[in-house]
Protein backbone atom coordinates (compact mmCIF):
# COMPACT_ATOMS: atom_id res chain seq x y z
CA UNK A 1 0.00 0.00 0.00
CA UNK A 2 1.33 3.44 -0.91
CA UNK A 3 1.60 5.83 2.00
CA UNK A 4 2.89 9.30 2.82
CA UNK A 5 4.16 9.73 6.37
CA UNK A 6 6.60 11.76 8.40
CA UNK A 7 9.64 10.66 10.40
CA UNK A 8 9.14 11.09 14.16
CA UNK A 9 12.86 11.75 14.70
CA UNK A 10 13.92 14.23 12.00
CA UNK A 11 10.49 15.40 10.73
CA UNK A 12 11.18 14.48 7.10
CA UNK A 13 7.97 13.76 5.13
CA UNK A 14 8.37 10.89 2.66
CA UNK A 15 6.39 8.53 0.46
CA UNK A 16 6.90 4.79 0.40
CA UNK A 17 5.10 1.46 0.18
CA UNK A 18 4.38 -0.82 3.10
CA UNK A 19 3.19 -4.41 3.31
CA UNK A 20 1.99 -6.53 6.25
CA UNK A 21 5.32 -8.36 6.25
CA UNK A 22 7.43 -5.16 6.16
CA UNK A 23 8.35 -5.29 9.84
CA UNK A 24 10.04 -1.89 9.88
CA UNK A 25 9.81 1.39 8.00
CA UNK A 26 13.18 3.19 7.88
CA UNK A 27 13.38 6.95 7.36
CA UNK A 28 15.29 7.81 4.16
CA UNK A 29 16.77 10.89 5.87
CA UNK A 30 18.05 9.78 9.27
CA UNK A 31 17.65 5.99 9.04
CA UNK A 32 15.55 5.63 12.22
CA UNK A 33 13.07 2.78 11.74
CA UNK A 34 9.45 2.62 12.87
CA UNK A 35 7.68 -0.67 13.47
CA UNK A 36 4.95 -1.72 11.03
CA UNK A 37 2.38 -3.78 12.90
CA UNK A 38 0.80 -6.68 11.01
CA UNK A 39 -2.48 -6.09 12.92
CA UNK A 40 -3.40 -3.01 10.89
CA UNK A 41 -4.31 -4.95 7.78
CA UNK A 42 -7.69 -6.47 7.06
CA UNK A 43 -7.40 -9.96 5.57
CA UNK A 44 -10.99 -10.36 4.39
CA UNK A 45 -11.25 -6.85 2.97
CA UNK A 46 -8.20 -6.01 0.87
CA UNK A 47 -7.39 -2.34 0.65
CA UNK A 48 -9.10 -1.34 3.90
CA UNK A 49 -7.21 -0.18 6.97
CA UNK A 50 -9.02 -0.52 10.30
CA UNK A 51 -6.00 0.10 12.57
CA UNK A 52 -2.99 2.23 11.63
CA UNK A 53 0.01 -0.11 11.29
CA UNK A 54 2.37 2.73 12.27
CA UNK A 55 0.76 4.15 15.43
CA UNK A 56 -2.03 1.70 16.37
CA UNK A 57 -4.85 4.27 16.16
CA UNK A 58 -8.26 3.17 14.89
CA UNK A 59 -9.43 6.68 14.02
CA UNK A 60 -9.29 7.75 10.37
CA UNK A 61 -10.86 10.29 8.08
CA UNK A 62 -11.20 10.45 4.33
CA UNK A 63 -10.11 13.18 1.96
CA UNK A 64 -9.77 13.54 -1.78
CA UNK A 65 -6.41 12.37 -3.05
CA UNK A 66 -5.75 15.64 -4.87
CA UNK A 67 -2.38 17.33 -5.03
CA UNK A 68 -3.10 20.72 -3.47
CA UNK A 69 -0.13 22.34 -5.18
CA UNK A 70 -1.58 21.47 -8.60
CA UNK A 71 -4.96 22.92 -7.62
CA UNK A 72 -3.38 26.17 -6.42
CA UNK A 73 -1.22 26.33 -9.56
CA UNK A 74 -4.34 26.02 -11.76
CA UNK A 75 -6.07 28.87 -9.93
CA UNK A 76 -2.93 31.01 -10.10
CA UNK A 77 -2.54 30.32 -13.83
CA UNK A 78 -6.17 31.29 -14.39
CA UNK A 79 -5.69 34.49 -12.38
CA UNK A 80 -2.58 35.46 -14.37
CA UNK A 81 -4.50 35.28 -17.67
CA UNK A 82 -7.60 37.17 -16.41
CA UNK A 83 -6.66 40.53 -18.03
CA UNK A 84 -6.39 38.95 -21.50
CA UNK A 85 -9.29 36.51 -21.24
CA UNK A 86 -11.76 38.74 -19.36
CA UNK A 87 -12.12 36.17 -16.58
CA UNK A 88 -12.84 33.19 -18.84
CA UNK A 89 -9.49 31.60 -17.90
CA UNK A 90 -10.70 31.29 -14.30
CA UNK A 91 -13.88 29.58 -15.44
CA UNK A 92 -12.02 27.20 -17.79
CA UNK A 93 -9.38 26.23 -15.27
CA UNK A 94 -11.99 25.87 -12.53
CA UNK A 95 -13.73 23.32 -14.75
CA UNK A 96 -10.40 21.48 -15.22
CA UNK A 97 -9.90 21.53 -11.45
CA UNK A 98 -13.44 20.21 -10.88
CA UNK A 99 -12.88 17.43 -13.44
CA UNK A 100 -9.66 16.38 -11.66
CA UNK A 101 -11.43 16.46 -8.30
CA UNK A 102 -14.22 14.19 -9.55
CA UNK A 103 -11.83 11.82 -11.33
CA UNK A 104 -9.47 11.20 -8.42
CA UNK A 105 -10.50 8.98 -5.54
CA UNK A 106 -10.37 9.23 -1.78
CA UNK A 107 -7.41 8.65 0.51
CA UNK A 108 -7.61 7.54 4.15
CA UNK A 109 -5.70 9.58 6.75
CA UNK A 110 -4.84 8.64 10.34
CA UNK A 111 -5.85 11.28 12.89
CA UNK A 112 -2.98 10.52 15.27
CA UNK A 113 0.10 10.22 13.03
CA UNK A 114 -1.21 11.96 9.86
CA UNK A 115 -0.19 9.04 7.64
CA UNK A 116 -2.00 9.14 4.28
CA UNK A 117 -3.01 5.73 2.88
CA UNK A 118 -3.38 6.34 -0.85
CA UNK A 119 -4.51 2.86 -1.95
CA UNK A 120 -6.91 2.26 0.95
CA UNK A 121 -10.63 2.12 0.33
CA UNK A 122 -12.53 4.18 2.92
CA UNK A 123 -15.24 2.40 4.84
CA UNK A 124 -18.48 4.08 6.01
CA UNK A 125 -17.06 4.70 9.53
CA UNK A 126 -14.32 6.90 8.09
CA UNK A 127 -16.07 10.20 7.52
CA UNK A 128 -14.86 13.71 6.74
CA UNK A 129 -12.29 15.54 8.85
CA UNK A 130 -13.45 16.59 12.33
CA UNK A 131 -11.27 19.25 14.00
CA UNK A 132 -12.48 18.44 17.52
CA UNK A 133 -11.69 14.75 17.11
CA UNK A 134 -8.28 15.64 15.62
CA UNK A 135 -7.31 17.88 18.56
CA UNK A 136 -8.50 15.39 21.16
CA UNK A 137 -6.67 12.44 19.56
CA UNK A 138 -3.48 14.21 18.51
CA UNK A 139 -2.92 16.73 21.29
CA UNK A 140 -5.00 15.33 24.16
CA UNK A 141 -7.14 18.45 24.40
CA UNK A 142 -10.47 18.39 26.14
CA UNK A 143 -13.42 20.76 26.07
CA UNK A 144 -15.18 19.45 29.13
CA UNK A 145 -16.25 22.33 31.43
CA UNK A 146 -15.24 20.50 34.63
CA UNK A 147 -11.69 20.00 33.38
CA UNK A 148 -11.35 23.64 32.28
CA UNK A 149 -12.63 24.95 35.62
CA UNK A 150 -10.35 22.61 37.59
CA UNK A 151 -7.33 23.82 35.60
CA UNK A 152 -7.95 27.49 36.55
CA UNK A 153 -5.91 28.65 39.55
CA UNK A 154 -7.84 30.14 42.47
CA UNK A 155 -7.29 33.89 43.04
Amino acid sequence: MRIRTQCRSCGLPFQTEIRPDSGELPCPGCGVARAVAPEGWEEGRPGQVETCPLCGSSHFYRQRDVNRAWGCALVLLGAVFVPWTYGLSLVALSLVDWWLYRRLGDAVVCYRCDTVYRDAKPNPRQGDFDLLKHDVLKYGKSWEPAERDAAKPEA
